[in-house]
């Protein structure tokens, strides 16, 4: 299987300022913000190398347009660790001018009174995806520009389908009987999924399923059931496998049928399967409409302590990072769909489609796509509550409404501030 490799804003980079074979993007940065004398950083929580070495690559093409200003990206961990570091930046008064942020985060920074607002910055978002920029926008004011969005879409193995002659499903119906007709055949759970909120979402989204209800949490829905119902029958039915530790896409074998999972793996799924991939959008509940995907990944914010001068630059690379080729570039190259409306007329993004027809799924779902709560506990819930709770379930530990209803009563405890 041909290995994806990071080509881009890196092959750009190797070009335009002489990287070798021993400097990395990373490198190139570091030289440049030792001589400014205003460095703007951008803590970020992206682990994998191919995230941090295009992130540096785009920091390095702005910086040389920057004359004796820079950003700087500072790897903080993962996510988690990144939202931790920056509350107690917050409290010890050292923030850096700029973080990824979900758009939960952004509604913890607000109450922290921490934000700046973008506009008045003169960030400009006028070609950029409305509804990301939208879930970024809290009482009529931009706080965060996306950055790293992403779908999930389907991925699925063409081979074992074409070994017991089946097609690609088109509905959730579909789905399932065809998992458990291709699971009996082949002696194995064909359809791997993690259980957490984010497998569930598009299940409990596609259903027609709504986080909230008069503009309260509500977990415990009869969508919500009947979502997990669905996932828990395909896995007493061994036509599911959940996947507890690791990523899917590190374990895939001939046996693997399908996944719904994020686009952000792409090339991770496109160089680790032994057999002819497939992308496609999810299933949904009626045939010919795709099934509504969860869109994931962050947002970049600019903060009220940050000086004059970093602010300037921060919004200077943000507008700089938005322009249409530099989001298409950025986007194909790790599985994301770009943030500015006008990079599929690029001939960057034309190219990578024209080598890699799969990430037009990506695409497509982009536009049967939801978002989960922006409340500023939704971290709590979705993982301490929710996602334990499914977990529960799958593991055959509790029916669907009670670990549905348990799950509503925490998310309750911990809103009302009962529980911490």
């Amino acid at each position: 299987m041909k290995q994806y490799a990071v080509l881009g804003m890196g092959a750009v980079l190797a070009v335009a300022t002489g990287v070798t074979a021993q400097q990395t993007p990373a490198d190139v940065v570091k030289a440049q913000c030792a001589k400014a004398t205003t460095v703007a950083e951008l803590w970020h929580g992206f682990s994998a190398a191919a995230q941090q070495n295009v992130l540096n690559a785009l920091a390095a093409e702005f910086n040389k347009t920057a004359g004796d200003t820079c950003v700087l990206p500072v790897a903080q961990g993962n996510y988690s660790d990144l939202s931790t570091k920056l509350k107690a930046g917050f409290a010890a008064g050292k923030v850096p001018a700029m973080a990824q942020a979900f758009e939960n985060n952004i509604a913890q920074y607000l109450e922290a009174d921490k934000l700046a607002n973008l506009s008045s910055l003169g960030v400009r978002t006028q070609y950029l995806q409305r509804r990301f920029v939208e879930a970024a926008t809290f009482n009529n004011t931009l706080y965060g520009v996306p950055f790293n969005k992403s779908v999930q879409v389907m991925y699925y193995n063409k081979d074992l389908l074409k070994k017991y002659n089946a097609k690609v499903p088109g509905t959730l119906d579909e789905f399932a009987k065809t998992a458990r007709d291709l699971s009996a055949k082949a002696g194995a759970p064909v359809f791997w999924f993690q259980p957490t909120a984010s497998t569930y979402a598009p299940i409990f989204l596609s259903l027609g399923g709504k986080y909230e209800t008069g503009g309260k949490l509500k977990l415990n829905t009869d969508i919500g059931i009947a979502a997990l119902q669905w996932l828990m029958d395909l896995v007493k039915d061994k036509a599911a496998r959940p996947i507890l530790t690791g990523f899917i896409n590190s374990q895939l074998t001939d046996t693997f049928g399908f996944s719904f999972d994020t686009s952000a793996g792409l090339p991770f799924y496109k160089s680790a399967a032994k057999f002819n991939l497939g992308v496609a959008p999810l299933v949904g509940a009626k045939r010919g409409v795709p099934g509504t995907a969860l869109i994931q990944g962050t947002n970049v914010v600019i903060f009220k302590d940050a000086t004059a001068a970093q602010e300037a630059v921060a919004a200077k690379f943000l507008n700089f990072s938005l322009q249409a080729r530099n989001s298409a570039i950025f986007a194909t190259q790790l599985g994301y769909v770009p943030s500015s409306d006008l990079a599929s007329e690029t001939a960057e993004y034309k190219a990578f489609v024209a080598k890699t027809p799969e990430y037009e799924a990506v695409i497509k779902q982009a536009r049967f796509a939801g978002f989960e709560p922006r409340l500023s506990d939704w971290e709590a819930i979705r993982f301490n509550i929710l996602e334990a709770q499914i977990k529960e379930a799958v593991a055959g530990k509790k029916t669907a409404k009670e670990a549905l209803d348990a799950a509503q009563k925490q998310a309750e405890d911990l809103l009302a501030g009962r529980t911490k």
